[in-house]
Order: C-alpha cells, then structure tokens, then sequence
C-alpha cells in the first residue's frame, strides 16, 4: 500500500504534467537560462545565475533544473515537474531511516505517505519551480538534519553542503542552519557524545553561507514612496495599513496558526487555527517530555517546518488576509508537518504499537481520499485556464505586461 501511494502520485503527476511554462517557470527558469545561454563570458554567466529570484536564492533549483536541460536538450517542464516531485518520496526515504527497526514501519510510512502524496495543494502539485522550491527545501533541510544524528567529521561536511542546498532553495532554506545548531547543541549539553568544536565550527559556516547568501541582495518589499495608500491597496486589497498593534497581532498570530492547521479544511480560518494550535501544542508537549534522548531528527524537522510557517507569516501576514492560505501552496506547511508529526507521535507512544494503528492508517487513507474529491475539480480548471492562455499565445505573470512574459 505504501508503494501504491507513491505510485499513484507520480501517475497522476505524469498524466497532468503538460510542457508549458506557467508563471514563475518563465522568469526563474527560461529567462535566466537564456542569459546564460547568451553571455559573453563565463563570469557573467555566474552572474545570471548567482542573481536573486524575488526575495530568494533559487540558483540549487536552476543546477537541477540545467543539468535537466542539458540532458534532453531542452527546457521540458514536464520532465521538470516530475524531478521537482521526486523530493517528496526522497522525504519518505529519510523517515524509513527513523522506523526501521520498528515492526509496524510500513504502517506508520503509510500514514505519513497518505498526508503528504496527496491533492492537498492543487496549486504546488503540477508547477514545476514552486515545487522545486516548496519541495527541496524541505528534502534538503531535513537531510541535514539527519546527516547531523550522530555526527561526524564527514558527516558534519555533508550537512555543511545540504544545510547551503537549502538555503539556496528556498529564503526559509536560511532557518535550518540555526536546527543544525540546536541539533548539535543537543549532542554536547544532553547527551554529552560531542565537543563544543562542532556547534563553535557549524555557526562560523553559517555566518559564512549567509553573508554570501546576501551578497547584493535586495529585499523586494520595501514599498516605493511615491505610492499612495490607494495604489497600495489596489495592489494587495487585504493588506494592512496604519493597523492597530492588536489589529496586527490578531492578523500575524491568526495567519501562522492557519498556516500550521489549515490541512483540514479549505473554507474555514477558524477550524484551521484551532488545528494549527493542536499541532503546535503536541508538538511542544513531545519535545518536552522527549528531548533527553539521542534521536531527534523528527521532533527537528517539525521545528523547522514551525520556523518556516513563521518566517511566511513574517513576510506575507500584512498583505494577505489568513484564508488566502486554505487553497494556496503555503497549506503545503501544514501538510509536511502533520506528515512529520505523525510519524513522530507514533514513533513516540507504543498506543500506536496496537489496534489504534489501524485506525490511525483509516483516517488517513479519508483524508487522501478528501482530498482528490474536493480539490481535482479547482486542478481540472486551473489546468484548463492554462490550456487556453496558452492557445492564446499568451504567458501571463502577476505584475509583469503580457507581452514582456510572453516574449
């Protein structure tokens, strides 16, 4: 059964994939390879592709995405959106790494199988640069973390350049150098098997990585002067301005909580907050009752996921409104997390070592089933608007003239 569900999704993800570039492909993808392609020497080439992607570094995606292309000879966004769909089973490989001494692994595989391959998040699942974004820093960042388990000198190297993978993945990809740290933290002061040498080595390599991170970067949200309040909210209609300290609270607390929960519902903000908090809550109460032991790759990786949602809310809270996320690639967070949480809960408590597993793998298996039913109708439309744009000849991009993206 665990098998099938991988199966099954890349089927899926094979019979939908069309060769068309779709928004972001256009700028982050085609645009910086054609100035590649077209630069007069290999310093410049660099150059194109060291430049930032709105407020990221994608240049790890845009190596895969050019050894692809150097491979068939072309910029195939099918093959890409396959190869940006690879990431997730990767992920399921790095927790078999946590359960396979344990008798019921292949249940509680299926179970994190059934949360995270599914339709969840219509609009990541067919799109190849977000999903090469939202889906490798994830794989990335959790390979790190568990490269780091038990360290040593060579794995220490390997989670060096994992830790760097991610951060040039995704602007959230930053956040796993700090889980790094308090993974090695963890070894020195709790369980005693490590010196003071790694963690002391890991921040100087961070404080490295970052300050090429940002290197003439520039940050895309500092709203020009000379717009006024009006062209502001035209822009962004649920946006934030001259808000109360309370009104911005409500909203920044509110969006990370939907965040975090919203894998159950597209419709309420509500429903969606409260499980966001059940997630946050056992996910605290494991980590405290837990922390003492070696192994604690899976309660890291949920850490990292909790950073990101909140590095998210940092960046989108103030000019989005919380149910904008319920069909949006940002559910994607809640997602991976109730996937890595899962495997965790079961991991921990031997209830799960009982008849409750089965129940455990039927909800699961309702849940995945949901999901096809309500969301492939809005797939099935979203893929027909980019049928017709693209018998139009036309490649729109939000904020950018038709006719520049198109060319």
């Amino acid at each position: 059964a665990f098998f099938a569900v991988i199966a099954h999704h890349f089927w899926f993800v094979y019979s939908h994939a069309m060769n068309i570039p779709y928004h972001d492909d256009i700028y982050d993808f085609l645009r910086i390879f054609n100035l590649i392609e077209s630069a007069d020497s290999p310093a410049v080439a660099i150059k194109e592709w060291f430049s930032q992607y709105l407020d990221h570094r994608t240049n790890a995606s845009r190596t895969l995405v050019y050894v692809a292309y150097l491979i068939e000879g072309e910029m195939n966004f099918r093959t890409l959106t396959l190869l940006a769909n690879l990431a997730l089973p990767l992920i399921l490989c790095l927790f078999y790494l946590c359960v396979r001494g344990e008798e019921y692994r292949w249940s509680m595989l299926l179970v994190s199988a059934l949360l995270l391959l599914n339709l969840r998040t219509p609009a990541l699942i067919l799109h190849s640069q977000a999903g090469f974004a939202y889906y490798y820093v994830f794989f990335y960042a959790f390979a790190c973390l568990f490269t780091l388990h038990q360290v040593t000198l060579l794995k220490f190297l390997l989670a060096a350049v994992l830790c760097t993978l991610a951060s040039f993945t995704f602007a959230s990809g930053q956040i796993v150098w700090l889980m790094g740290l308090a993974s090695l933290l963890h070894q020195c002061l709790v369980t005693g098997r490590r010196s003071f040498m790694y963690p002391a080595i890991w921040l100087l390599l961070a404080v490295a990585v970052l300050m090429l991170w940002r290197l003439g970067f520039v940050s895309i949200w500092g709203m020009p002067a000379q717009h006024t309040p009006e062209q502001i909210r035209l822009l962004f209609p649920d946006m934030l301005i001259d808000a109360s300290p309370l009104q911005l609270l409500s909203r920044y607390s509110t969006f990370f909580l939907v965040v975090l929960g919203c894998v159950f519902t597209a419709s309420s903000t509500l429903v969606a907050a409260a499980v966001g908090l059940c997630l946050l809550g056992v996910l605290s109460f494991v980590t405290i009752k837990f922390y003492k032991q070696e192994d604690m790759r899976l309660v890291l990786c949920c850490w990292f996921i909790v950073a990101c949602a909140a590095a998210v809310t940092m960046g989108r809270a103030l000019v989005a409104a919380p149910n904008y996320i319920l069909e949006e690639r940002y559910s994607f967070f809640s997602s991976i997390l109730l996937s890595t949480l899962a495997l965790l809960v079961q991991v921990r408590f031997k209830v799960f070592r009982s008849p409750v597993l089965y129940l455990v793998v039927l909800l699961a298996v309702m849940h995945w089933a949901w999901t096809y039913r309500h969301f492939d109708n809005r797939l099935q439309v979203m893929l027909s608007q980019r049928y017709d744009e693209f018998n139009k000849e036309r490649f729109p991009f939000f904020g950018k003239p038709a006719k520049e993206s198109t060319a």
